[in-house]
């Protein structure tokens, strides 16, 4: 009986340090690939305007110009809660937003396409199969705010 407990015990810890190694590692599939966010991965814990099918949002309009753009995007993560941008440049930003319960951690990525002149959209959980709809929620207050910016 012992060992039994002593098994499970150990195959419990062994899964959850996975989940926390998950968790605290930036995924490798960030950023632009050939001028596009990353496809999504196959659980249903994410969002992307690239995507089809459940997980596709709307990609969003420009504004006036590519900064009033970046501008807006930047405003509307400032009003959103638990995040932070980590990188940006002309063409790209990606935050991480965190649960302030459990503090699992998402990824966000927006790619500013001049060329459609459209602000694609990626969320994406780092650990767990469904994200109960949260990144979803997110792109919908995100879009919100986004639009809402003058």
């Amino acid at each position: 009986m012992k060992m039994l407990l002593s098994g499970i015990v150990v195959i419990v810890l062994v899964i959850v340090g996975f989940m926390v190694y998950k968790n605290l590692s930036t995924p490798s599939d960030l950023g632009l690939q050939s001028g596009r966010l990353a496809p999504l991965a196959s659980s249903p814990n994410g969002v992307s305007s690239y995507a089809e099918g459940d997980k596709k949002v709307a990609a969003l309009p420009f504004k006036a110009d590519l900064k009033s753009t970046q501008l807006a995007a930047l405003r509307a993560f400032a009003h959103m809660p638990n995040n932070q941008v980590i990188s940006r440049d002309e063409q790209y930003v990606h935050a991480v937003f965190y649960s302030p319960t459990v503090g699992y951690r998402d990824d966000v990525e927006l790619h500013f396409d001049q060329a459609e002149q459209l602000v694609h959209f990626r969320s994406q959980s780092r650990v767990g199969y469904s994200d109960m709809g949260i990144n979803n929620q997110r792109y919908q207050e995100f879009a919100k705010l986004y639009l809402e910016a003058e």
